[in-house]
């Protein structure tokens, strides 16, 4: 579990440099909406959620438990019954580092499952979550994670596994005046539904190859007097080479883009 935490903290550092970077610069709003921007933050989100990017469970470990959480031995087969079959592993953590005037704390919990087909090992079943919080005077923002979902490989090689379930992932940074006032701020909170989906991890990096993810999302914006807020949805369809199809519905429009999950380059579809 301390490698479990240790990773853990190098993401959660991470995302707080990117707050520390909106406090400096005295802004955390953009009340332009652009579907464009809209589908490929929809779309990476998905994805570093799958892959472990925002902590958690990592698709790219194959069929075994969160980073360095599992058991460290085999151990002998009973009656030629794996003894991983139904073994859960349940485990929190609850912690926080004050530096001067900045306080994060850091929330998690994992329950994995391992799931046998007969005696052979070759499914998970996961329920994950992780909240973090970074705080600093008039200044304040927040994540959580949340993952529902089962894995299970379907080839000899455990490199190719199918995944359906759901993936909720919400963020909330904000500023506030010297007299305590909100004066920016920005939320965001998306939910997914994964039908479908095939995620190939044989090249070193997940590939999502089928498969789709219906989604509904809320972005809400304040700046100064201005606050902006939208509720769009759509469904993303993955091919493969890490290319994701976006159809977004936004207000009375409906447009289609293709989204690298990893480059985060757009065009429209």
């Amino acid at each position: 579990m301390k490698h479990s935490l240790k990773y853990t903290l190098i993401l959660l550092i991470a995302v707080a440099c990117f707050y520390i970077t909106c406090k400096k610069d005295a802004t955390l709003s953009d009340n332009t909406i652009n579907a464009g921007d809209l589908s490929k933050q929809i779309a990476i989100s998905l994805y570093k959620s799958l892959s472990g990017q925002y902590g958690g469970a990592n698709i790219n470990d194959g069929i075994k438990a969160p980073l360095n959480i599992a058991p460290g031995h085999k151990g002998p087969r009973i009656n030629n019954v794996n003894p991983y079959c139904g073994l859960v592993i349940d485990t929190s953590y609850q912690f926080q580092d004050v530096i001067a005037d900045t306080v994060k704390r850091y929330f998690g919990h994992y329950k994995f499952t391992y799931v046998c087909t007969g005696d052979v090992l070759d499914s998970y079943r996961l329920d994950d979550s992780i909240a973090n919080t970074v705080t600093y005077p008039l200044y304040t923002a927040n994540y959580k994670l949340t993952q529902k979902y089962f894995v299970k490989a379907i080839d000899q090689t455990h490199k190719i596994s199918s995944v359906e379930g759901t993936i909720g992932f919400s963020s909330h940074a904000s500023l506030a005046s010297a007299t305590h006032g909100t004066t920016q701020y920005h939320n965001n909170d998306s939910h997914y539904v994964l039908q479908g989906v095939k995620v190939d991890i044989s090249s070193g990096t997940a590939d999502v190859v089928e498969g789709t993810a219906a989604f509904t999302a809320q972005i809400a914006n304040l700046d100064g007097n201005t606050a902006v807020n939208n509720n769009f949805n759509g469904t993303i369809t993955f091919s493969g080479h890490l290319i994701a199809r976006v159809l977004i519905h936004l207000g009375n429009e409906t447009k289609l883009y293709v989204v690298n999950m990893i480059t985060g380059e757009v065009t429209t579809g």
